[in-house]
């Protein structure tokens, strides 16, 4: 099964793979858990708003 990413859930993973950041440290500097952070990233839940312009702020 591949799945396409939502763009949120495309711009982390990017953002890891180019920065080598594990979800672990990640989530730590988004104010995340870690559990939060997968959610988002295989696309269990979308982000909230607020989450949205946390995880963009953080990335760049």
């Amino acid at each position: 099964m591949n799945r396409k990413l939502n763009k949120i859930a495309e711009e982390i993973v990017t953002y890891q793979k180019n920065n080598d950041i594990p979800d672990t440290l990640l989530a730590y500097n988004l104010h995340f858990s870690v559990e939060e952070l997968h959610e988002i990233k295989s696309m269990r839940r979308s982000p909230n708003q607020d989450e949205v312009n946390i995880i963009k702020q953080k990335l760049g």
